[in-house]
């Protein structure tokens, strides 16, 4: 019986063996068990370009910048005018194309344009300026201790922000002077398509409170008639406004020139309209330098340097802007004026014409 169990269990084993996988079997099993599974083949990453980066950088012609000028870029994707900073300099990012096309101008300079290739990465572009010898410069419009605030020479051809002069209106044009080659001056005329009423213009938008305006003029020799005047309007203000429960239309100090005189007013009409001092009218046929300031209630009137009216208002006229306004009679009437400008006063006013000794 012992020996018919050992049979039995040698015949299982030897079943067991013979269906089993063979040696050389198993070693490939093991194999094929321990080879890595193939990876995809890699791609080579396409590499992202280098932006288009540029910085302007406008000057004069000795090199020093030109803070506030204006250049016009289109290729930016925009073609409004911006601003350079202290430094004379703007920036963009991330530009679409290489070409640049640039159109620049900036208070008291020649106007002019520039064509640049622009490279992948940071792009430096250094552009001066020529220098016009009949722009008014910020740095000559103000006096020591004053803030630019605004300037036009009309060299442009253009009145930026007073509409009636800058569309050339009946009886506004700006031309070159016949007196100064390249000197383009604003020039105020009778005009029978005004009928009664004024030749006036005003700057938009801009108001001023402590501040200084500069005005040349030239009377013509026969604006000598009784009735013809004109006013340099100051602190006029933009829009009616409330003052102790009434409405006021017309707010100003009205600086107002006629064939005898030079004067001085104060308006807020309906409420006032008041006349504070008069002396005798500029000479006409000749230059002249009229500033008008307000500083902390006091306004003042000044001619050639010279001071000719002045009034301290106890309650003074509200911050407005600057306008021009004339009464003419006659074809041949005609009244010049050339570089406007005006500057903040953090003080006192000092007349910007140097003291004779």
């Amino acid at each position: 019986m012992k020996l018919n169990r050992i049979f039995t269990w040698g015949i299982v084993l030897f079943l067991l063996a013979a269906c089993g996988p063979s040696p050389e079997q198993i070693a490939t099993m093991t194999a094929s068990a321990w080879t890595p599974t193939p990876l995809p083949p890699t791609q080579t990453p396409i590499p992202t370009p280098i932006p288009i980066d540029l910085t302007i950088t406008i000057t004069d012609e000795t090199g020093s910048p030109i803070g506030g000028a204006s250049v016009v870029f289109p290729e930016s994707g925009d073609d409004a005018p911006v601003q350079t900073n202290e430094q004379g300099q703007y920036s963009w990012n991330n530009l679409s194309g290489e070409a640049a096309t640039f159109t620049f101008f900036a208070q008291g300079y020649m106007p002019g344009t520039a064509d640049q290739t622009l490279v992948r990465g940071p792009n430096d572009v250094s552009i001066p300026l020529e220098r016009d010898p009949f722009g008014l410069l910020p740095s000559e419009a103000c006096a020591a201790g004053e803030k630019f605030l605004y300037a036009e020479d009309f060299q442009d051809n253009r009145a930026q922000g007073w509409n009636e002069i800058d569309l050339k209106t009946p009886g506004w044009d700006i031309a070159a002077s016949a007196e100064e080659a390249g000197d383009i001056i604003l020039s105020a005329q009778f005009s029978e398509m005004l009928g009664e009423g004024p030749l006036s213009s005003r700057l938009n938008e801009m108001e001023f409170g402590n501040a200084v305006w500069r005005v040349n003029f030239l009377i013509a020799e026969n604006f000598a008639r009784e009735q013809n005047w004109f006013s340099f309007n100051w602190k006029h203000a933009l829009n009616p406004f409330d003052l102790g429960g009434q409405q006021v239309f017309d707010s100003r100090y009205q600086i107002p020139i006629g064939f005898n005189y030079f004067a001085l007013r104060r308006l807020q009409q309906p409420v006032t309209n008041i006349g504070i001092g008069q002396v005798k009218n500029p000479k006409a046929g000749e230059w002249h330098l009229v500033e008008i300031s307000s500083h902390e209630g006091l306004t003042g009137v000044w001619l050639d340097g010279k001071r000719l009216l002045e009034y301290e208002d106890p309650q003074p006229i509200p911050p407005g802007t600057i306008g021009l306004e004339l009464w003419l009679s006659g074809s041949e009437t005609i009244v010049y004026f050339d570089d406007i400008s005006v500057c903040e006063l953090s003080a006192p006013f000092i007349s910007i014409v140097p003291v004779e000794p």
